[in-house]
């Protein structure tokens, strides 16, 4: 399904105000809500059995839909099985049960957000245990999937027969690699375990089973990670730190106001918008011509206007999109605003110049150079924006890293830097690091 931002604006608002998007946004809430009260292993457990069956449910809604559709094109009729349409527009057109196929594929992916948040929470939001778990494509929808049936039965056996909670990996969109993990309970801490799951016991994945290995060493002991882009995870002793109180505080006057900006450090504007609240005040276009005032006013604010090369990253519709980002669904924000979030019915964007960011590397002593081509309007997750240096030692810094660290958690910029340098006085770091922060979780959790 294409992006938001690249379809007409009327199949946009066409999937806005469809039921199935607008009745998935209490869901959500209640999900999110559900997610941080859960405590003990049963919890978890029965967490996951809801968000399962929800998420199959959408699946085989979509599923129906997409069929209805393609007999509706070959000129046959709508059978007597089809799932029931919310949609109230004609029940005879392939595209109203397009339409429906299409609000089920983001419903799908909100939800799987909600595990991924799952999936942060159970191991302690370490990062590098999602980084090198990430490492696969993804097996898409797990209806009609082979070997379901086997990873439900395994995940209800050893929940029955062990009181052991399994994270089913095909649930989420960041885990990718196994196919399920077992929390064994030691105290007040836990030991896990990754486990591939056939439904016929004889057979193995000699390349599954190594992919699996890579990343459990790149975890324990900082091997190279997995897949086809170079990287190793490198632990740093520097807390994180990061300026989402901002965002809370932005969204709450946001909600009275429909727009508000901030500046943040490290040469960032910040805006934040809920176009629930917008919508009430303005019209449409309206809306997104008050939005871009209040960019302009507050990257003047920030005093970065005409100062260097502005990049920017935009919250809306990256929902289960890229598996390293940590989802909204753990952000430190209320449940009402973080399945707005998720739901793109609230969105924010940070822009950042080039200057301030090249200043704090000067600060802690490295060198490094702006690379990103000023005139590039699209940038791939693995391009290299800037390098950084120090005597004969070279690392890079991709737009992934800038994205999520540096504009959509508004890390600390000189925290940030400080772990730059860090990284250049070790040996084991390699061109490609995926630094750690220490007491991430006190961020999220």
């Amino acid at each position: 399904m294409p992006l938001l931002n690249d379809m007409p604006l009327e199949r946009t608002n066409q999937i806005f105000r469809h039921p199935i998007h607008q009745d998935g946004v209490g869901a959500l809430v209640r999900l999110i809500t559900a997610l941080r009260q859960c405590r003990s292993a049963e919890d978890f457990y029965d967490f996951q059995q809801d968000l399962l069956a929800r998420v199959l449910e959408v699946q085989e809604h979509r599923a129906g839909c997409r069929r209805v559709a393609k007999l509706l094109r070959q000129g046959k009729a709508v059978p007597a099985d089809a799932p029931e349409l919310r949609s109230t527009d004609s029940a005879t057109s392939p595209e109203t049960w397009d339409l429906e196929a299409d609000v089920c594929e983001r419903v799908d992916r909100q939800l799987r957000s909600v595990a991924d948040g799952l999936a942060w929470r159970v191991f302690s939001y370490d990062r590098r245990v999602i980084i090198a778990l990430s490492r696969n494509q993804h097996p898409g929808p797990m209806v009609g999937k082979k070997g379901l049936a086997a990873e439900r039965e395994f995940v209800t056996d050893w929940w029955h027969d062990e009181r052991r909670f399994v994270l089913l990996h095909d649930l989420t969109s960041c885990l990718t690699i196994g196919d399920a993990t077992s929390f064994k309970e030691i105290g007040n801490d836990y030991e896990a375990y990754l486990h591939e799951i056939k439904s016929d016991p004889n057979r193995t994945v000699s390349r599954q089973l190594r992919r699996q290995r890579m990343a459990e060493e790149a975890i324990r002991s900082g091997g190279p990670l997995p897949g086809d882009l170079p990287g190793r995870l490198v632990p740093l002793d520097i807390a994180y730190k990061t300026h989402l109180d901002l965002l809370s505080t932005a969204f709450d006057l946001a909600h009275d106001r429909g727009v508000q900006g901030m500046k943040v450090p490290g040469g960032r504007a910040l805006v934040a918008t809920d176009i629930v609240r917008g919508y009430e005040l303005w019209s449409e276009r309206e809306l997104i011509d008050r939005t871009a005032v209040e960019h302009l006013q507050t990257v003047k604010r920030a005093r970065i206007l005409d100062v260097g090369h502005l990049v920017y990253a935009r919250s809306d519709d990256l929902v289960a999109r890229s598996p390293t980002m940590p989802p909204w669904s753990i952000y430190p924000l209320s449940p009402a605003l973080c399945a707005r979030l998720i739901t793109d019915y609230a969105m924010y964007f940070v822009t950042m110049s080039s200057e301030p960011l090249l200043a704090a590397l000067d600060d802690v002593g490295l060198a490094a150079e702006w690379v990103l081509p000023r005139d590039q309007e699209t940038v791939r997750p693995d391009e290299v924006v800037l390098r950084a240096h120090r005597g004969t030692r070279t690392i890079e810094l991709r737009w992934a890293e800038m994205q999520r660290r540096l504009l959509l958690e508004m890390a600390d910029l000189p925290m940030w830097a400080e772990g730059a340098a860090q990284l250049m006085d070790r040996n084991d770091s390699g061109r490609h690091p995926w630094q750690s922060f220490t007491e991430e979780w006190k961020v999220w959790a």
